[in-house]
């Protein structure tokens, strides 16, 4: 069975898909602020936005999610192959991950709170 080596114990998977879901929901939401900002008043309407939203929101997840699964390959973290499965995440792992929250988190802070006002201002 060549499919066992693949396996990931349910904890893992959890994981693994709630933080796609925070950080599409957090993408979807930065992205749709920005159109919304950028369209002007004169052309705003519903089908527009809708429209710029799903292009932006379908075209950038695709390319997100496959360095996303790139990631986790390399995590090896609650796959049921190792002897480690049940074990936590090394520490070279949890600072890995601290570094790229408190990246993610900073650049949506500064794209609300910086660009935001100077995209609405123009």
């Amino acid at each position: 069975m060549g499919e066992a080596a693949a396996l990931e114990t349910r904890r893992r998977s959890i994981v693994k898909s709630l933080t796609w879901r925070v950080i599409g929901v957090i993408w979807t939401w930065v992205g749709a602020y920005v159109i919304i900002l950028i369209v002007p008043a004169s052309r705003r309407n519903a089908a527009i936005i809708a429209t710029l939203i799903v292009v932006y929101h379908h075209s950038t997840r695709m390319i997100m999610y496959y360095f996303y699964e790139r990631i986790w390959t390399s995590v090896r973290w609650g796959r049921t192959a190792d002897d480690a499965a049940r074990s936590p995440m090394s520490l070279a792992e949890k600072a890995a991950w601290m570094a790229a929250i408190i990246v993610t988190v900073a650049a949506i802070f500064a794209a609300i709170i910086w660009l935001g006002p100077m995209l609405k201002a123009k």
